[in-house]
């Protein structure tokens, strides 16, 4: 039952609904919440693209645009219309703690970063260097100058671009580290087959048996492959991501002397999700390669489950160039320049670009579905307080 008192506190803050539990919770772990949260709903949302993508990247097979219509047609048909989200409970269950580290570090180094920045603007204002009277103008427009570079670097709001780069790729890395046992397990249920007939079903192995598995044939190594690439991509990912998302809606917060609505919120995302996904695509497409090697299968080993079919453009079906026999249990996994110059030499430059248009759909979708999910949720379990830190000063 709402009391007087309810609507009267709701009413206090904009009118805007507040989880009173959850504010009491630390910010660290509310933070983990909202990104985990916001991470959920985009992915779930592009996941039908994610697969088809995925599939394209393991496979020799040339892709166009004009394909995946088919494509997905064709998984539906063969495998149910809940084979487009295959690997979406594993990536729900990577996604979480990936997404809610992701945001938790980035808000913790941007909190520290703004506390630097206060603390300089006090110091620079309880601090004047000593002057003399026939030197006190000279001095006047001096400290004047130095106040308004301070302004101009504290009250625009927020970071500069090399803090938000720094963070955003902290934060990338420790998230990756955390969770990568997961995106493999998630990468290899995306590209396994399930086989669909009148009589049987046969289903293909879960989750937990990918995952143990994968430390059974390789240990802690077998549930790290491929993270090099990962490591070097997610680098300048999140942080280029991270950098022009923060940057630009410093930029509205300046032009505009309020708080970015959730359109423009969405804009910001999906600009630094195109140009971020479009500038690190070749490592992603070599990590897809490292994570699925003895997946799918390969040539001369067509009995293996492997992915949909005949893709479009595929002259032989589930036919995959190998890099290592999947039958070799404990077969060293191939390092990330042989697995580079393998595509490079299966299918050139243009391998590793192969399914980037599906990125400049996916990717400003997913960011900005992610972003401003976050903001929301971040914004209904913070207080009036620590949303406060947050404004620009002369907006306050």
């Amino acid at each position: 039952m709402t009391t007087a008192a309810d609507v009267a506190a709701t009413q206090s803050n904009g009118g805007k609904p507040k989880v009173e539990k959850l504010m009491g919770l630390p910010i660290e772990l509310r933070n983990l919440i909202s990104g985990g949260l916001a991470g959920m709903v985009a992915k779930s949302v592009v996941a039908p693209i994610d697969r088809i993508k995925i599939l394209y990247q393991i496979t020799a097979t040339p892709f166009h645009l004009r394909h995946v219509p088919n494509v997905a047609y064709s998984i539906a048909q063969t495998e149910g219309l809940s084979a487009l989200w295959k690997g979406n409970f594993a990536t729900m269950l990577r996604v979480f703690p990936y997404s809610g580290i992701q945001f938790m570090v980035f808000d913790r180094c941007k909190m520290y970063f703004l506390g630097q920045h206060e603390l300089e603007r006090l110091r620079r204002r309880n601090t004047r260097p000593p002057s003399t009277i026939k030197g006190k103008m000279d001095d006047d427009f001096e400290d004047e100058a130095v106040a308004l570079l301070a302004r101009r670097k504290t009250d625009k709001f927020g970071l500069s671009p090399l803090e938000s780069l720094l963070s955003g790729m902290v934060a990338g890395t420790l998230s990756v580290i955390i969770t990568y046992p997961l995106d493999l397990t998630r990468a290899q249920l995306a590209v396994l087959k399930k086989e669909k007939s009148s009589n049987t079903t046969r289903k293909t192995k879960g989750f937990v048996s990918v995952l143990f598995g994968n430390y059974r044939n390789g240990g802690i190594v077998g549930l790290y492959r491929g993270i090099t690439p990962t490591l070097l991509g997610i680098l300048p990912y999140s942080g280029i991501a991270f950098t022009i998302n923060e940057q630009a809606k410093r930029e509205i917060q300046h032009l505009t002397k309020r708080e970015p609505t959730t359109v423009e919120r969405m804009q910001c995302g999906a600009v630094s999700g195109l140009v971020a996904q479009s500038l690190t695509y070749p490592l992603e497409v070599t990590r897809r390669r490292m994570q699925t090697i003895g997946v799918v299968p390969t040539a001369g080993n067509e009995s293996s489950t492997g992915v949909l079919g005949k893709l479009p453009g595929q002259s032989n079906p589930d036919t995959v160039s190998s890099l290592s026999s999947p039958n070799e249990k404990h077969a060293k996994p191939p390092t990330m320049m042989r697995t580079m110059r393998h595509v490079m030499h299966e299918q050139g430059i243009k391998g590793f670009f192969k399914g980037v248009s599906m990125n400049w759909i996916k990717g400003p979708i997913a960011f900005s579905i992610s972003f401003t999910t976050f903001d929301f949720i971040q914004g209904l379990m913070e207080s009036e307080s620590e949303q406060e830190k947050r404004r620009p000063k002369q907006y306050r």
